[in-house]
């Protein structure tokens, strides 16, 4: 295939470079008199005699009547990324995707190799010999399920448990879980059931408590969580609903399930508990030895065990979880919301499920899906060549001058960010809007204010998409990143 990349100066190196990596193509690479490539117009390719080539790839963010030129120059003439970095995934998938004339080629490839590994996922209905069935969800068939536990749910009212249970749902979550308390009357129990039967499809009990399961099983809970040896008697109250049989021994697990069976029980479920560092290997591979002694029961993992048992984020490790869950053979995973450092553990699982069979599916490492759980790191550094005819460094701002319009309280509320003036006006939005709509109602006067609102804004923003909590004037916490680990560094020094 002939192909004309099209750059700015900038960005013209890395393109050349990126173009002699593909020797299947005959390439050639355009520079248009601008600096920045996103500038390029048709203009710029009005003098080219574009009937050579096949197609005319130009910058991502290139704006342009590209079709009108297309139609004249009877030349295909695309988008292609937006990042030169990312132009190498373009021209591998040239022949496979067709690009567009008003989407930027690396957000349409991504798009297209997410929908296609996610349908590939959907469609897969391979898994145990005997699957359980809660509510509408099948475990052990297809992905891993995620279970996702409301802990103190009889404690929460109404409105709050419904707001609860729609955000797990809307976050990936198949199965809602009612926690229960040690100490929790068996009404408000079947209470809070009963409110999560009315809003989801899919709903289990955790206790231990005989009289809750039982009240809860006859107000139509679709599964019970953690029977075993100390509850056993809970199976004679379980008629069709699923059974999580829980036990640390293999053997025991093993002989319990049997049992279950014997008595007429076929939902089943085994858990062999997973157990936070550092007795995580030794659980794992009792999973991993129960699954080569019964490979047609599924298996339930509960990676909240480990996330809310560990001061780490809990991405990498939900992800890592997922990735061993599916080696071993499981079917479910088990997680919760109950604190801030797991928020997003139910979103971050789902996705890891999907990552895990699709990885097995194609039989590839997990990565270059078009989706990932990358949040703080990235796969490829944007390179951007740097040009300015003087450097200047910046000064710190020594003194403090108050802006006549008046000062800004900004703080985070949800997922939004909220600016309050001291006039008594409030806005409500991202940092873009919040700002545009402070200066159009004459809120502020000076630029040095309006930059700094811009930076708290965003630092604002930043951290409502993380999670994470805003004190104004306050750098983001970004654990290892805001500190300088001396005590790290080898002690053993070479003497001078």
């Amino acid at each position: 295939m002939k192909i004309l990349l099209v750059t700015g100066k900038f960005a013209a190196e890395d393109v050349m470079r990126i173009a002699k990596q593909f020797k299947q193509h005959e390439i050639d690479v355009f520079v248009a008199d601008v600096d920045v490539a996103a500038f390029v117009t048709t203009e710029h390719l009005k003098n080219l005699n574009l009937s050579d080539y096949d197609i005319v790839i130009l910058p991502g963010n290139a704006k342009g009547n590209w079709r009108k030129l297309e139609e004249e120059s009877g030349t295909k003439v695309r988008l292609g990324s937006v990042h030169a970095a990312d132009l190498h995934h373009v021209i591998k998938n040239i022949e496979r995707v067709e690009l567009s004339h008003d989407i930027p080629a690396c957000k349409l490839l991504a798009s297209i190799m997410a929908e296609d590994l996610i349908n590939l996922v959907n469609s897969d209905s391979s898994g145990v010999k005997n699957p359980a069935f809660v509510g509408d969800v099948v475990i052990g068939e297809g992905r891993m399920k995620i279970v996702a536990e409301v802990v103190d749910a009889p404690e929460m009212d109404r409105d709050n448990l419904i707001e609860r249970i729609e955000y797990y749902t809307e976050n990936g979550a198949d199965v809602v879980d009612i926690g229960i308390p040690i100490e929790c009357d068996a009404e408000k129990a079947v209470k809070a059931v009963k409110v999560a039967l009315d809003v989801c499809d899919a709903v289990s009990v955790d206790t231990f408590n005989l009289s809750v399961i039982k009240k809860c099983v006859r107000a139509g809970v679709h599964m019970v969580m953690s029977v075993g040896r100390e509850n056993l008697k809970a199976l004679e109250y379980i008629d069709s609903q699923a059974v999580v049989i829980v036990s640390r021994d293999v053997k025991d697990l093993n002989a319990l399930v049997r049992l279950a069976r014997k008595m007429g029980r076929d939902n089943i479920i085994a858990d062999c508990i997973l157990d936070a560092p550092l007795s995580l290997y030794a659980s794992l591979s009792r999973y991993a030895e129960y699954r080569k002694i019964d490979d047609e029961t599924p298996l339930l993992i509960g990676a909240g065990n480990v996330t809310e048992l560990c001061d780490a984020d809990s991405t990498g490790m939900n992800a890592l979880l997922a990735f061993l869950a599916e080696e071993i053979g499981a079917n479910a995973m088990f997680t919760t919301e109950a604190s801030c450092k797991t928020l997003g553990s139910i979103k971050e699982l789902k996705v890891a499920s999907y990552m895990a069979r699709a990885a097995k599916l194609r039989g590839s490492p997990p990565k270059d899906f078009g989706f990932n759980l990358l949040i703080l790191k990235e796969k490829v550094r944007k390179r951007e060549s740097l040009k300015f005819s003087k450097l200047v460094d910046a000064e710190e701002q020594k003194s403090f001058v108050k802006d006549p319009k008046g000062n800004f309280r900004i703080h985070v509320t949800g997922n939004s960010v909220l600016a309050i003036h001291e006039s008594g006006i409030a806005i409500k939005g991202n940092a873009e809007s919040i700002s545009k709509t402070a200066i159009k109602l004459g809120l502020i006067s000076r630029l040095d204010h309006a930059a700094y609102i811009g930076r708290e804004l965003m630092k604002a923003e930043i951290a409502a998409k993380l999670g994470k909590s805003y004190v104004q004037d306050e750098d983001l916490n970004f654990g290892i990143f805001n500190y300088k680990l001396e005590w790290i560094k080898n002690k053993n020094r070479c003497k001078k």
